[in-house]
Order: C-alpha cells, then structure tokens, then sequence
C-alpha cells in the first residue's frame, strides 16, 4: 500500500492555524528524523557504497524520508495517542525498520522486470532467504532486525503475509473487473496494511479496534487511488476512482466509508478524550481527499456532466497539495469534518 507520507508531511504547514495538532505533527516528524539519523542511517551506508543497481537513490529516499519517517512519525504515534501510552524505543524501532522497506516491497509489484514470488516464502522465515542483490539483502536486514525488537513476531509475520498476498491479487486491477471487487481489493490492500503497522505497537490489538483500523487502513487507500488517478490511468489500473463516471457519486462512497470508520472508532472501549484525539490527527490525513474531489467534479462538469479521466491533461487530473488555496480548502474541509464528529 502506499501511503501518500510525503504530502502527509508537508500539508502540515497547511494548518498552523491549529497549533496543538501542528506541533504534535511537527515534534514527531523532528523527532522520527533524529531516531533515522542515529539508528537507520548507518544500516544503509554499506548498501549505498557497494551498489549493484537493484537499488536506487530514490529507494533509499523512500526508507529515509519516507516510509521509514511518515509510518512511525504519523501512524505510530497516532495509534500511541489512542492508547494514551509513550511510543518506546523499541516499538519504535519495529516500525521504522519494518514501516522503511515497504515501499521497496510495494514497488517489487510494480516492475514487471522484478521477481517477487520466492519473497512469499521470506515473510515467514527471513532467515533462509540468500539475497540475490542488495535490495534482497536490505530488505533481509532491516525485516530481521524489526522482527527481533518485537513482543509480536510471529504474529507479524502472518500480518505481513497477509500484506503481500493481497498485493499479489491486487494485480487483478490491471485487468477488467467488477467494481466490486475492486473496492474488496481496495479495503484489503489499505486495511492489512494499517493493521500491520499497528501490530509493530506492543499494545494488544482487540477485535474492535481491529475493525476500525482496518476500516481506515481501506479508507486511507481509496483517498490514495482518488489522488492517483492520473498516474493509475497511465498504468492501466482500475481503482474506484478510474471506473467512475460521477464524482458525486464517488464521494458519496467515500463519505459512506468514512461514516462507517467513525462508527467503529467509537465503538472501541477507549476514553473519550483518547478519541477525540486520535480522530484529530486521523481526519487531517483525510480531509485532502474531498478537496480533490471537488477538483475531479470541476473536471467533470467540462465534459458533459461525465468524468473522463482519460480526456484530461496530468496537470488537470493532478491535486497539488502545496498549492496555498488547495491547502486552505483543506482546512475548511477539516474543521467542518471536526465540528460534525467531535
């Protein structure tokens, strides 16, 4: 699944007008930053020396500044703050190491050059993989290494099997499918992955929370697809958003989805402040998603009242979240969402 951690990261000065969630964002990045550079950094130096081309500078990009900064920074201590509990060093380090090589592993799907089937057997026993190339060995390294400094090892392992294989039928959305199906494939990519994440914490994860973090991993992963409709067009993916020939109705959806995830948080037995907390930073993460629907409906209504995403240019498909009247929208579209909900 990925997650879109970068823009995540940089709509945060987009809500300065909200100072208690813009210093918690801004305080974990800064310090998720300082755990990379003393932990992480130094486990990808002999990589970086001994290249043999499996691995690019923009890999490496995406451990550090990405995956490896925007899971623990954003999602880990977010699920921290639901449990009202300190993010210790060693659930830490499980999802900086474990959150880093994701998009390695997203990717490997991605490149019809790549082999990925005997990765599969690897999930669960790390340890007999022979690396092929460097990607193999870091990959390897940083599992293992995650997997060491967790209380739920195997556990996550079955997790991150559970990832991979819906990964692998994900690739169905290169084909035509039903819609349907694409919104099940949908909801497993986003909902096995944020439950993966989640595993990294020590805390036990309970049958209702479960259902609730899986609902916004799905949900999470359908904001994703809107963003990417250009891109997944291009590649001849089908995602709910690439099939629709009405935006409203799409949003409607998201919005039914979205009423579903809050209806599961508040049914998990936590205190009302942990929620209303963790739904704060929760919805900052979602809110973008209408202000690119309200750009994708824009588009719509210039071709005869059908959206064709294929007769649009990049440029108009494309939601620039570092755009200041996008961000302000954004803001309108959470504190609207905030004033419903809490």
């Amino acid at each position: 699944m990925k997650i879109k951690f970068k823009a995540l990261i940089n709509a945060t000065s987009g809500i300065l007008q909200l100072p208690a969630v813009a210093f918690f964002l801004f305080k974990n990045v800064r310090t998720q930053k300082k755990f990379i550079k003393k932990h992480l950094v130094g486990e990808l130096k002999p990589f970086r020396v001994t290249s043999d081309n499996s691995l690019s500078k923009e890999d490496f990009i995406k451990i550090t500044h990405y995956y490896g900064l925007g899971v623990p920074a954003i999602l880990g201590s977010t699920f921290c703050r639901l449990h009202n509990k300190k993010f210790e060093k060693q659930e830490r380090i499980v999802m900086t190491y474990l959150g880093g090589i994701s998009g390695l592993l997203d990717d490997l799907f991605d490149d019809p050059e790549r082999e990925w089937n005997h990765l599969e057997e690897f999930i669960l026993a790390p340890g007999k993989l022979e690396p092929k190339n460097n990607l193999e060995a870091i990959l390897k390294q940083l599992y293992l290494k995650g997997l060491e400094s967790s209380e739920n090892s195997d556990t996550l392992k079955k997790q991150a099997l559970l990832v991979f294989i819906t990964e692998k039928q994900s690739l169905q959305q290169q084909s035509s499918i039903a819609p349907s199906k694409i919104k099940e494939l949908t909801f497993l990519k986003g909902g096995h992955s944020f439950i993966y994440y989640r595993l990294c914490l020590n805390a036990p994860l309970l049958g209702p929370e479960r259902k609730m973090i899986y609902q916004f991993g799905g949900l999470m992963q359908m904001g994703n697809d809107i963003f990417d409709v250009w891109e997944d067009c291009q590649q001849g993916i089908h995602t709910l958003a690439t099939i629709e020939k009405d935006i409203k109705h799409l949003r409607r959806c998201f919005n039914m989805e979205l009423d579903l995830a809050l209806n599961y948080t508040y049914a998990c037995e936590f205190k009302e402040k942990q929620i209303e907390q963790f739904l704060k930073l929760t919805l900052f993460g979602l809110c973008r998603v209408f202000v690119c629907l309200d750009q994708l409906e824009k588009l719509q209504n210039t071709t005869n009242g059908i959206f064709e995403p294929h007769s649009y240019s990049r440029k108009q498909l494309i939601c620039d979240m570092q755009r200041s009247e996008n961000k302000k929208a954004a803001l309108k579209y959470y504190l609207k969402l905030l004033s419903e909900i809490i």
